[in-house]
């Protein structure tokens, strides 16, 4: 089995030559991150201007995504993302907010922001929904009782829909009740399809938002979709992408099928499922399916490319979830895609992290669609609407 130092040192593979990304305009806001994974909703954040002092993630190859990225655009000055950030290693049972404030050296009152994603597997219509039953779903709580602790001046909660609609909607009222704090956070809900804010894939999801200023956050207006800018679509994302073998590309490596899998896939039309793997083939006009995590036995497979027999690679799930492609993921088979499904995409957060900062945090910049593609470094998506 490989050491930690030995998986950190084989995410030093060769990267390409990446044009350093733009910094935003924004003044800094302190930020701490819970349930980081692999880092989709903080360099998201940090588009809008928020500093991540401190990211809590108990997954191991998560942690060395979070370090190996930092470190890397450090030393390169391709982006500055989570340079700042202490990758704290445990579970967040385990941290405390005085641990938290240690280790930034920040002070009560100096963090801003509390954000992130407690595991929505426990609430999915995808998976067993086992609830609170489910120990991944009482970790709700832990993420209530940090920013009690923090008491930061507001907070985001993402979830799956799942939460809201899971037993009679007792949990989703009861996890209201608890981040209101007795009135001290007001609470605003949304819930947002990510293909109309101009990201190539179908992901539904809720956000929770808190003010201790009392203040309301109004949803966002879609840009993409309907009667507005068309939705983003497999075709663009893919189009600048070679062959695996093509190109050294971090996590651009898929899975080996045999001449029957390969088959099977060439056979089905755009949009279709295939009957054992129960994975989809993407159309190539369209935003891809969710991309999803599988199970904790092994699961975290990818859709079907369109034009090739074959599942989509890691990198490709990472550009539907649109991941710069110089962000690389710790890990061989399972642990990348794992990573990728189960990221706010950062295009997304960044957007919201602008709207936030808008009505929260008094912003006078806007943060458009276009600048935030330009700050993450999309550049697959800086091309011509299809």
């Amino acid at each position: 089995m490989q050491t930690l130092e030995q998986i950190t040192a084989n995410l030093k593979v060769a990267r390409l030559l990446y044009e350093p990304v733009p910094c935003t305009p924004f003044s800094s806001i302190p930020a701490i991150s819970l349930f980081s994974g692999g880092g989709g909703m903080d360099i998201g954040l940090e588009v809008a201007g928020f500093k991540t002092y401190c990211c809590v993630e108990n997954d191991t190859h998560s942690c060395i995504t979070l370090r190996s990225n930092r470190d890397w655009g450090a030393k390169t000055d391709v982006h500055t993302f989570l340079e700042k950030a202490v990758v704290v290693e445990d579970s967040i049972c385990n941290v405390s907010g005085k641990r938290i404030l240690e280790a930034t050296s920040l002070k009560k009152g100096e963090v801003s922001l509390v954000y992130g994603g407690p595991p929505c597997q426990a609430f999915s219509v995808f998976g067993k929904r086992k609830g609170l039953e489910d120990e991944r779903g009482i970790l709700l709580w832990e993420f209530v009782r940090i920013v009690n602790e923090l008491r930061p001046e507001a907070f985001i909660l993402e979830n799956v829909l799942g939460l809201k609609t899971y037993d009679q909607s007792s949990v989703f009222t009861e996890l209201l009740d608890r981040l209101s704090q007795n009135g001290k956070y007001t609470v605003s809900f949304h819930k947002y399809e990510l293909a109309d804010f101009g990201i190539p894939q179908f992901r539904s999801r809720i956000f929770l938002i808190g003010s201790r200023r009392g203040i309301n956050v109004p949803p966002m207006t879609p840009t993409h979709g309907g009667f507005v800018k068309p939705y983003r679509t497999v075709k663009e994302i893919l189009k600048s992408l070679q062959e695996p073998e093509l190109i050294n590309l971090p996590n651009h490596r898929g899975r080996v099928h045999s001449q029957r899998i390969i088959d099977r896939y060439a056979s089905l039309e755009f949009g279709q499922r295939d009957p054992k793997t129960r994975i989809n083939k993407l159309n190539p006009d369209r935003p891809s399916f969710t991309i999803v995590v599988g199970s904790d036995a092994g699961g975290g497979k990818g859709h079907i490319h369109p034009y090739i027999p074959r599942e989509v690679t890691p990198r490709e799930s990472a550009r539907i979830q649109t991941f710069p492609d110089f962000w690389e993921f710790s890990g061989t088979s399972r642990h990348p895609i794992r990573q990728v499904g189960n990221a706010v995409p950062p295009l997304f957060a960044a957007l919201l992290a602008g709207h936030i900062r808008k009505y929260l945090f008094n912003e006078l910049l806007t943060l458009s669609y276009e600048d935030a593609v330009n700050y993450l470094g999309l550049d697959y998506l800086k091309y011509s609407y299809a």
